[in-house]
């Protein structure tokens, strides 16, 4: 499974981050790519502490049920309510945000996996290995949303 931790996993979505544009059409979802940039940038922020979340009771923060969604099933379209804390930074500039989401992508590779790491609002606490995969799935499924 690809992770964020993986450097030649990291380059290939940086490489796709570059090739989006934000006019870029959607292929589903609500989200125009500005938003979605900002969106995937505070997820990061999120697994980073940037972002304080809140715990919400739910089915995903059993093990079982988490380790099938981070680790073998597909990410399903539409399917999950984001949280509200992975839709606090308001688009602006294009490049400025684009900027931002590259430069998370960088820090959160450069993390130690076994560090403590960031609880996520639905599936509660993760390591830093669940939190590199997810990140990479979460990343992936919104750059194929655009296509790129």
């Amino acid at each position: 499974m690809k992770t964020l931790f993986d450097s030649d996993a990291r380059s290939s979505i940086q490489r796709r981050v570059t090739r989006l544009e934000p006019n870029s059409t959607k292929h589903w979802g609500k989200m125009h790519a500005a938003q979605m940039v900002c969106h995937v940038a505070d997820a990061l922020r999120v697994a980073l502490g940037e972002i304080k979340t809140k715990e919400k009771p739910g089915f995903l923060r059993f093990k079982p049920l988490r380790q099938l969604l981070v680790y073998w099933l597909p990410w399903p379209k539409g399917k999950i309510e984001t949280p509200p804390e992975m839709l606090t930074t308001v688009p602006s500039e294009w490049h400025d945000d684009a900027s931002a989401l590259h430069t998370l992508i960088e820090n959160f590779g450069k993390r130690d996996p076994v560090a403590k790491w960031a609880t996520h609002p639905m599936f509660g606490p993760l390591s830093g290995p669940e939190w590199g995969t997810l990140s990479w799935k979460h990343l992936d499924y919104h750059l194929r949303q655009f296509g790129v």
